[in-house]
C-alpha cells in the first residue's frame, strides 16, 4: 500500500503527463474510437436496425437520383434535411450504401470529441480538454449512435462548433469566427430543430458579456437565421405552406401530449386512432402536421393539470437510464447496464461540479452551459423524452464533468494559461 507521500506522487506524475500530453491523449482516444466504430459498422453491413435510417437514406438516394427532396416522388418536409445534407456529397463520392453513411455518424464523433478537446483547454486546461475528449470518444451511448444514421451526433457536433467558435469571436472579437458560429447555428436548425433554442441564448450571452462590434454579431446572426429560412421559402415553394424546418412537430407533440402518452412511452405512445383520422380526412403531409399539433393543444388544453403533471414526469424522464424499444432485436442488458452506469457516472461528476462552487466558483462560460442543459431539457420535455435526444446535452454535462474531475484531482492549470473569464 503506497503511503500519503508516494500517493501524491504519483497524483503529480499523473496529472504532469495529462497536462504535457494532453492534445497526444485526445487524439489518440479519438483514434481508437473511431477505429473501433469502422470495425462495428462494417460488420452490421447493410442492416437497418431502425425506421429512421431507411427515411434518411431514401431521402438520400431521392436527392441523388435527381427528385429532390422527395419521398415516394412527391416533395417532402418530414424530415429535418441537416443530416441529408450531410450525406448527400459523401453518397455522390463513395455511394449510397449503409456502410458508407454511418461515415457520417463517426465523423461527427471524431469532431465533437476534438470540439471537446478545444472547449475545455479554453474553460480550464488542456488537461481538462483531454479528460472531456476521452470521455466523448469512449462514452458508450455516443459509440453506439455514431454507427446509426441518426441526426443527434451530428447536431452535437454542431452545437459544439457553435459555442467553441462563439467563444473563439468573443476572445477575438473577430467576424470569421462569427462566421462559423453562425453557419453552425444555422445547420443546427436544420439537424436537430430543437436544438436551435441554444443560438439565441449563446447570442444573447455574447452581446450582453462582451459587447462584440456590430459586424460580428450580425454576422453569427443573420447566418444562423439565413440558412433554416432559406429551407424556409423552399418549403413555401414546393409545400405551398409556411413551413420553417419540418412537418413532424405536430405528430412529435401529439406523441408527448395524448390520452395514452406516458414518460416511458416516448415514440411508442399509441396515437392509432388519430393517425386513422389523419387517413379518412385524406389530408396533405402540410395538413395532418397541422391535425397533429391541433389535437395535442386541445388535450392540453383540456387536461391541464394532467399535462402539466405528465411534463415534470417527462422532464425527470429526460434523464432516463434505459428506454424501452420498439425494436426487440436492437435491445441489449448488456448496453442498458453499460449506458446506465456511466450516464450515473457522468451525472454524478456533474453535481460535483455544482457542490464545488463554493471554493470554485462558475466561469461564466459555465453557467452559460449549465442554462443550454436546462433549457434543451425543458423543449425536449415539451414533446417526447428519449435517451438519443437527449445526447447532445450529454455532450454539454461531459465539459462540466471533466471541469469538476479536473478540480478534484487538481491536475495544475499550465502556468500563463488564458483564464476565460469575461474581460
Amino acid at each position: 500500500m503506497l503511503s500519503p507521500a508516494a500517493s501524491r506522487d504519483v497524483v503529480s506524475h499523473a496529472a504532469r503527463f495529462w497536462r504535457d500530453h494532453a492534445a497526444v491523449i485526445a487524439l489518440g482516444a479519438i483514434a481508437v474510437s473511431v477505429l473501433g466504430c469502422l470495425t462495428y459498422g462494417f460488420a452490421l453491413g447493410a442492416e437497418i436496425r431502425y425506421a429512421d435510417e431507411r427515411d434518411y437514406l431514401a431521402l438520400t438516394h431521392a436527392v441523388l437520383s435527381g427528385d429532390g427532396y422527395a419521398s415516394d416522388g412527391e416533395p417532402t418536409a418530414y424530415r429535418p434535411p441537416g443530416i441529408v445534407f450531410l450525406l448527400v456529397p459523401l453518397a455522390a463520392v463513395f455511394g449510397d450504401g449503409l456502410p458508407i453513411a454511418r461515415l457520417v455518424g463517426i465523423a461527427a464523433l471524431a469532431v465533437s470529441a476534438w470540439l471537446m478537446f478545444l472547449l475545455g483547454r479554453r474553460l480550464r486546461s488542456p488537461s481538462c480538454g483531454a479528460l472531456a475528449a476521452v470521455a466523448v470518444a469512449s462514452y458508450p451511448p455516443f459509440v453506439y449512435t455514431a454507427t446509426t444514421i441518426y441526426p443527434q451526433l451530428p447536431a452535437m457536433a454542431l452545437l459544439l462548433g457553435f459555442l467553441a467558435a462563439a467563444f473563439r469571436a468573443a476572445e477575438r472579437r473577430g467576424v470569421p469566427a462569427a462566421v462559423v458560429a453562425g453557419m453552425c447555428g444555422g445547420m443546427l436548425a436544420l439537424t436537430v430543430p430543437t436544438l436551435a433554442v441554444s443560438v439565441p441564448i449563446v447570442a444573447g450571452w455574447f452581446a450582453r458579456r462582451h459587447r462584440p462590434p456590430r459586424a460580428v454579431l450580425a454576422a453569427m446572426l443573420v447566418l444562423a437565421v439565413l440558412i433554416p429560412g432559406a429551407w424556409t421559402v423552399r418549403n413555401a415553394v414546393v409545400l405551398d405552406a409556411f413551413v420553417p424546418v419540418s412537418t413532424n412537430s405536430g405528430v412529435n407533440l401529439l406523441l408527448g401530449n395524448s390520452e395514452h402518452v406516458t414518460p416511458e412511452a416516448g415514440s411508442a405512445a399509441d396515437i392509432t386512432h388519430y393517425y386513422e383520422q389523419a387517413d379518412r380526412l385524406e389530408l396533405s403531409e402540410v395538413e395532418a402536421n397541422r391535425f397533429y399539433r391541433d389535437q395535442a393543444l386541445d388535450w392540453i388544453s383540456e387536461h391541464p393539470a394532467e399535462a402539466a403533471l405528465l411534463y415534470v414526469r417527462k422532464v425527470a424522464h429526460t434523464f432516463a437510464l434505459h428506454n424501452d424499444l420498439f425494436t426487440d432485436d436492437a435491445t441489449s442488458l448488456l448496453h442498458d447496464v453499460v449506458a446506465a452506469v456511466t450516464f450515473s457516472l457522468l451525472f454524478a461528476l456533474v453535481v460535483l461540479r455544482l457542490a464545488l462552487t463554493r471554493w470554485h466558483p462558475l466561469d461564466p462560460r459555465e453557467k452559460l452551459q449549465i442554462t443550454l442543459v436546462v433549457v434543451n431539457v425543458l423543449v425536449i420535455a415539451v414533446f417526447f423524452t428519449r435517451i438519443r435526444l437527449r445526447l447532445p446535452v450529454d455532450g454539454l454535462l461531459i465539459l462540466l464533468a471533466a471541469s469538476a474531475l479536473a478540480r478534484v484531482v487538481s491536475l495544475p492549470r499550465e502556468q500563463g494559461h488564458h483564464r476565460i473569464s469575461s474581460p
